[in-house]
């Protein structure tokens, strides 16, 4: 039992050093005076933080991917409380079929799902546009709004809801008042996947983009032609970014409840 309890702890070890070396790694060169990536670096300077903000295209591109993931969370969370429902409380022939079609994009590469998504767009006349890439982003995050909220209401005891029912009660009011403050771990939980999954997607977004683009495709675009600090400075501000949505998350519903 020993032996198998320091194997566990080493892989443990191995696998949290091997998560937090590139972050740190990332942090240190961006502090870097000169135009080059190393670590240590060698001073400190905070020069590359301002060349984001002299980079119009930078905040512009924030800016959109911050809407974009907004909008897309917002409307895969209730697409996925909507299917949840469906799939948890109701008993209709083909059930487990709706089941898997809402987790299919996860096993579909994102290259085929994003060049299918442009060959049928183009098909209709809409390529180009910002609907399409709406589209594309709320596939991609509704699978893990979908499975995280099909989790919190399988848990929860629907004898709850019935009791407000019965004590006179509709039962969207009673779904509204009883059963989502209940499951509120698991509506934040599935936000955060969503925000993310939709915030830092590029396989699927670069066939989708136009003059407008997202911060991960432009962050692509900025590092074919330049090799500075800049693209670790913002990864550094996005790790502090994470953080803070951690620390949010934590304090609403208690960061064990998000991350169980």
């Amino acid at each position: 039992m020993k032996t198998a309890g320091w194997f566990a702890w080493s892989v443990t070890a191995v696998v949290v050093v091997g998560l937090v070396v590139p972050l740190v790694v990332v942090v240190a060169s961006s502090f870097n005076p000169t135009n080059e990536l190393l670590v240590p670096p060698r001073g400190f300077s905070l020069t590359w933080y301002g060349n984001i903000f002299q980079r119009s295209v930078f905040l512009t591109s924030f800016r959109f991917s911050l809407l974009l993931a907004l909008g897309a969370t917002a409307c895969s969370l209730v697409m996925g409380l909507l299917c949840a429902v469906a799939v948890v409380r109701c008993r209709f022939p083909g059930r487990d079929l709706l089941g898997a079609v809402l987790m299919s994009p996860l096993i579909v590469p994102q290259v085929v799902l994003g060049m299918s998504l442009l060959i049928f767009l183009s098909t209709i006349g809409v390529v180009s546009s910002l609907a399409g890439l709406s589209l594309l982003h709320v596939i991609l995050a509704l699978p893990y709004t979908a499975r995280v909220l099909i989790a919190a209401l399988t848990r929860f005891p629907v004898s709850l809801e019935d009791a407000a029912v019965i004590h006179g009660a509709h039962r969207a009011k009673a779904f509204t008042l009883v059963t989502l403050p209940a499951i509120k771990p698991g509506l934040v939980t599935a936000a955060l996947f969503a925000f993310v999954t939709s915030f830092d997607n590029f396989t699927s977004s670069q066939f989708l983009v136009w003059d407008r683009t997202t911060l991960p495709i432009e962050i692509y675009s900025y590092i074919r032609t330049e090799n500075d600090p800049t693209v670790a400075a913002i990864s550094t501000l996005l790790i502090l970014a994470t953080v803070a949505i951690v620390v949010v998350a934590e304090r609403l519903v208690g960061l064990e409840t998000v991350t169980g």
